[in-house]
């Protein structure tokens, strides 16, 4: 498990991919940076509406698992705003309300949950599209990531 912590602002997400991408295994690479990259757009955008500036930090977590190269991410921010289901459709020309629909076409599993301590955290899960030589059968249930408990 690796986490990073950034502020509430714009030039995070962009800081997040390139901390993100080598972490990556190849295969899933494009598709966990795309989608780490709207769960933090929409973290900041939430953290820093009608807050000062100062707002608490957002921690992303990634976690590469090392038998099956399964990866999970988690943003977990300060806002206890409910993520909301993913529109049915979004207009063409429309300059934002498609993430929450990549992340349901790209991650193999989602969910976000209120955290006790205040805010919440919002993760994705992403499989290989190969299984690894020698192992057959349905992967194990991953547990939350750690960054969805308060410490």
């Amino acid at each position: 498990m690796t986490c990073l912590l950034l502020p509430p602002v714009p030039a995070s997400v962009g800081a997040a991919r390139r901390w993100a991408a080598p972490l990556l295994p190849p295969d899933l690479r494009d598709s966990v940076v795309l989608v780490l990259s709207e769960l933090l757009t929409n973290a900041v955008v939430l953290t820093t509406e009608g807050r000062a500036a100062g707002a608490e930090d957002i921690e992303v977590e990634v976690v590469v698992d090392p038998t099956h190269g399964h990866v999970t991410v988690a943003v977990t921010d300060p806002s206890d705003q409910p993520l909301p289901s993913a529109p049915a459709a979004v207009e063409a020309g429309a300059d934002h309300g498609r993430g929450l629909l990549l992340l349901d076409a790209l991650a193999h599993a989602h969910g976000w949950s209120p955290r006790a301590c205040g805010g919440k955290c919002v993760w994705a899960q992403f499989r290989r599209r190969a299984a690894a030589p020698g192992r057959s059968g349905p992967r194990p249930a991953a547990a939350q990531p750690a960054g969805c408990t308060c410490a």
